[in-house]
């Protein structure tokens, strides 16, 4: 399933005009947003997305804190 950002939180993208968010091409940016300052929900359409290989893929490059790698390192094992 692609990923779009209506389904987000606005408060997601309080500093960025949604327009020039491209997807797939920001990715990476969307987890690092979602694991930082995304709700529940947020997340729950994040993992629906993105599969645990492609977070797994990700992982080391994210600039998360420790807390949502921990986290995400967990879902991903």
């Amino acid at each position: 399933m692609a990923l779009g950002l209506e389904d987000f939180s606005v408060e997601l993208f309080w500093d960025v005009d949604r327009q020039s968010v491209h997807l797939p091409e920001h990715q990476r940016w969307l987890v690092e947003r979602v694991m930082e300052y995304g709700r529940w929900p947020d997340w729950l359409l994040l993992k629906e997305r993105v599969s645990k290989q492609e977070l797994m893929d990700l992982l080391p490059t994210l600039r998360i804190s420790q807390k949502s790698r921990s986290f995400l390192e967990l879902y991903c094992a």
